[in-house]
């Protein structure tokens, strides 16, 4: 028997556009979500550089006691969160310190009067300086489900963010 050569090809058009949305429904997945990692690094970067500009300022701060304790740190709360708005709209905390510890000079062990440094350095008290950045960044294309992520102040999912920069007080 012979076969028959006749016969019209089956369509298949229908197959081909079911496959196709779902290889575009993957494909823009993927797409939004290295957009919304990257976006997630470049706002964390962003928001511990202006983290460690403040702790920067603040090590340098001309306004401070007779015992050199920061006075009036308004201005570098300020100057952190003015460079945080240039990525994120949401509201961050920022809290400036200081501290003293004692340290070995020359290799900036830490010390106390129980221990000592190696032959030909002192236990010197060093002051620090310290800022912290604490808020929650809204994820640019919330794809993913909430459990996922922080509710933000702003109602959107996004991550948390904690940063403390400190830095030796050069006053």
């Amino acid at each position: 028997m012979q076969p028959n050569n006749n016969r019209p090809p089956a369509k298949r058009g229908g197959q081909a556009l079911v496959e196709t949305a779902i290889t575009l429904v993957l494909f823009f997945t993927i797409i939004l979500g290295v957009i919304t990692f990257g976006h997630a690094i470049m706002t964390w970067n962003m928001i511990r550089h202006a983290a460690r500009d403040g702790a920067h300022v603040a090590a340098t701060w001309p306004t401070r006691t007779a015992g050199g304790s920061l006075t009036n740190t308004a201005g570098i709360v300020t100057l952190v969160r003015q460079e945080i708005a240039t990525v994120s709209g949401e509201t961050f905390a920022v809290n400036v310190s200081q501290d003293a510890t004692k340290r070995c000079n020359g290799n900036g062990l830490t010390c106390s009067a129980s221990s000592t440094c190696p032959t030909g350095q002192t236990c010197v008290l060093v002051s620090t300086v310290q800022v912290n950045v604490q808020g929650c960044v809204p994820y640019l294309f919330p794809i993913l489900p909430r459990s996922l992520g922080t509710t933000c102040p702003s109602g959107q999912v996004g991550f948390p963010v904690n940063q403390t920069i400190t830095f030796d007080d050069e006053t």
